[in-house]
């Protein structure tokens, strides 16, 4: 399951919400203007060169791209970029196989959030992020990038990423059984 793990940007060690849940994570991310959603996975799920791989989800990449403008779509095993920044386009990311945590600094929080086979994260231009897959990441995702949808915020100092938790202690303290905290 998704895990979604909120921390105040200044206060890495102060959890605010952890939760499983999949509406309370579609929730508190689109109150950021993150999308969030579960697509089925089409088997078989590993594996295949990026054309097989981008062939057996034509039909949802195609519902991602059928509005007017530019749309770059590929295959990315294993990446990760553990220095915030932003992108000038809006990105799509679908979990095909594998997981790694996308951090999103909006405002002044920050939500991590495991994603995993399935997830989609729809993440608008302009938006603070980096992302980790651990110390042997290989997941693979399909990026559809899209044209911005909202200007560019101004510039600000880009947060440490190392003094949250990474990845690998995000999976490693992951228990189901984990209640959701409020704000």
């Amino acid at each position: 399951m998704t895990l979604l793990t909120v921390w105040p940007d200044d206060r890495p060690g102060h959890v605010l919400l952890r939760t499983e849940d999949p509406g309370t994570i579609t929730a508190e991310l689109a109150r950021i203007g993150v999308e969030f959603c579960r697509w089925p996975l089409a088997a078989p799920a590993l594996g295949g060169t990026e054309s097989e791989v981008l062939s057996r989800y034509r039909d949802r990449i195609d519902s991602r791209t059928t509005a007017v403008g530019y749309h770059a779509v590929d295959v990315v095993t294993g990446d990760s970029d553990a220095t915030e920044h932003v992108l000038p386009l809006d990105e799509d990311r679908f979990f095909v196989s594998g997981s790694a945590v996308w951090y999103l600094h909006a405002g002044p929080q920050v939500h991590a959030v495991l994603c995993e086979p399935g997830d989609l994260l729809g993440v608008p231009a302009h938006t603070r992020h980096w992302h980790a897959g651990g110390a042997d990441a290989d997941h693979v995702t399909i990026r559809v990038r899209h044209p911005a949808s909202r200007a560019a915020a101004p510039a600000q100092v880009p947060l440490t990423a190392a003094v949250f938790p990474g990845y690998d202690e995000l999976v490693a303290g992951r228990a189901s059984t984990w209640p959701a905290l409020s704000h």
